[in-house]
C-alpha cells in the first residue's frame, strides 16, 4: 500500500477544480494507493520540461493531467505534484517549475 502526499501547490490545484473533475481526479488518486504504475504514463525530459521519473494520468476526457512520482524507498509514497489542463503543456510546465524551484 502506498501513502499519498501532495505538494502544497497540488492541493491548491485540487481546490480550483470543478466538482465533476475533482471527483474523477480523487478517484484516480485513491487507486494510486494500490497500483500507481497501472494508471500513469511515464514522463521524460523534454526541451522545456525536466520530468524524467514522473508519471501522468489523463483525466476528464484527456483534457487534464495528474502529474506524480513514486517513491519506493523505505515507505512507499505517491507524491502528487500538479493537477491541471493539458492544453499548451500547462500542467507539465507547472510541474517542472514546482519540482525545480530555486
Amino acid at each position: 500500500m502506498y501513502e499519498i502526499t501532495y505538494l502544497v501547490e497540488a492541493e491548491e490545484d485540487l481546490a480550483n477544480l470543478s466538482d465533476e473533475i475533482l471527483s474523477e481526479v480523487l478517484n484516480y488518486i485513491e487507486k494510486y494507493k494500490t497500483e500507481p504504475l497501472k494508471y500513469g504514463k511515464r514522463l521524460y525530459d523534454q526541451k522545456d520540461t525536466k520530468l524524467k521519473g514522473y508519471f501522468a494520468t489523463y483525466v476528464a476526457n484527456a483534457t487534464y493531467r495528474i502529474v506524480y512520482r513514486i517513491e519506493k524507498c523505505v515507505i512507499k509514497i505517491v507524491e502528487v505534484v500538479a493537477v491541471g489542463k493539458r492544453e499548451g503543456k500547462e500542467v507539465y510546465l507547472e510541474a517542472h517549475k514546482r519540482i525545480h524551484k530555486q
